[in-house]
């Protein structure tokens, strides 16, 4: 009986894919880069500076398949370091897919991920607070739809689930006082639509629901509901813009005791923004813009982070391209019914050159400037972040890149 039905399912298969079964192609492509980086502040802090050297591997590796109505798509990448110091050795691994179903008018997609990490960036990203031996893990879902309503509408429907966690071990972040890594779980949904008014510009909307459900000891959560109105808009053949922006409202509640009739809640007004500016020629590009978002940290605290950045980017020769990288970036605590405030600005400049030195061949250099500022109401953080600090790292890589092999049937 199930093989009868195994049998008369992958018929149906056949007859619902039809030609685009016979005209799917196969892609294999990857990549590797190994370096070399000094960092005179690895820890970025203000207290104990550790200067370190080390090696970088990057592997990565992308397998597609592509079907007149369905896109498969799995990538693997790793960052391996290792250090002269072994206390800041480093492993990333990060595994995803990309999976697309096309119908006449419609696209629904699901992609998906898992990573494990030392979590560095990650920290980076929300605190600025570096430190060794804390691993974390992380993982979502997010399937969308999208619905071509007339030739110049669409409706789209986006939802998405993460998990993160941290591990403390003996040693690692648990013997530093006032710090300890919290993970979470997020959901989101998003409502919105686009409408092309003319060959240059376009109009969106978006309605915006998210859920952080923080994890640990004194837990908390927060509720946020928000709408977004957008435009992007073609200057000429090298100019773009796009802007959008909108109210967030947070509702916010934490159990100070860890039970539940311990909790205190609170309401906040935040706002969403994106503005971009782009210019793309034969030998320049450059970009410049602004951001500001709400969303979850490694600290236990939703954060509303605003963003200044320009990239720039000129082509000197055929074979030698140089760039540069800028941000700044001002986290806050979004509301103050946590034990703790954090904020924090941070800023960096990157610049590199990249030298292409055959096909499949690319030797870069760079160098990296941050530095970062806390302000804090109490004394959590005080023992590591007390004052300003900065730091500056130089690497050379070289990579490959491998075209791979595609194979149509």
């Amino acid at each position: 009986m199930c093989r009868n039905r195994s049998i008369a399912l992958l018929v149906l298969t056949c007859i619902a894919f039809g030609k685009d079964v016979a005209a799917a192609e196969w892609a294999l492509k990857g990549s590797l880069e190994q370096g070399l980086q000094y960092n005179d502040n690895i820890a970025f802090s203000s207290i104990q500076k550790d200067s370190v050297v080390g090696y970088l591997l990057k592997p990565s590796l992308e397998a597609t398949r592509k079907t007149g109505v369905l896109d498969l798509g799995f990538e693997g990448q790793g960052d391996i370091r290792r250090y002269d110091n072994s206390h800041w050795d480093c492993d990333n691994y990060k595994l995803s897919s990309n999976n697309g179903y096309h119908t006449n008018r419609s696209v629904f997609n699901l992609d998906g991920g898992y990573s494990a990490s030392c979590s560095y960036a990650q920290q980076i990203e929300d605190t600025g607070l570096l430190t060794p031996n804390n691993q974390s893990k992380s993982y979502y879902v997010a399937p969308s739809w999208t619905w071509q309503w007339t030739p110049r509408d669409q409706l789209v429907l986006n939802t998405s689930y993460s998990k993160t966690s941290y591990s403390n071990p003996v040693g690692g972040v648990a013997s530093i006082d006032g710090l300890n890594f919290r993970g979470n779980e997020t959901y989101k949904v998003s409502l919105g639509g686009s409408h092309e008014w003319n060959q240059r510009l376009s109009l969106n909307e978006k309605l915006l629901f998210s859920d952080i459900q923080y994890t640990g000891s004194n837990t908390s959560a927060q509720n946020l509901f928000g709408f977004q109105l957008g435009a992007n808009y073609e200057i000429n053949h090298l100019w773009s813009a796009s802007v959008s922006g909108g109210p967030l409202w947070v509702d916010s509640q934490q159990d100070s005791n860890g039970a539940t009739d311990g909790q205190n809640s609170s309401s906040s007004l935040g706002s969403v923004a994106d503005i971009s500016l782009k210019y793309k020629d034969e030998l320049t590009q450059f970009s410049a813009g602004f951001t500001n978002s709400v969303g979850p940290s490694a600290i236990g605290q939703t954060l509303q982070t605003s963003s200044i950045f320009a990239n720039y980017s000129y082509r000197l020769t055929q074979h030698l391209l140089l760039d540069l990288r800028s941000n700044y970036r001002r986290s806050e605590s979004f509301n103050n019914i946590s034990a703790s405030q954090f904020n924090r600005n941070y800023y960096t400049v990157i610049p590199g050159v990249a030298w292409e030195l055959a096909k499949d061949w690319q030797l870069k250099g760079s160098y990296a400037y941050s530095s970062q500022d806390f302000q804090q109401d109490n004394n959590d953080f005080q023992n590591l972040t007390d004052g300003s600090m900065d730091s500056n790292a130089v690497m050379f890589s070289l990579g490959y890149s491998w075209d791979g092999v595609r194979i149509s049937r």
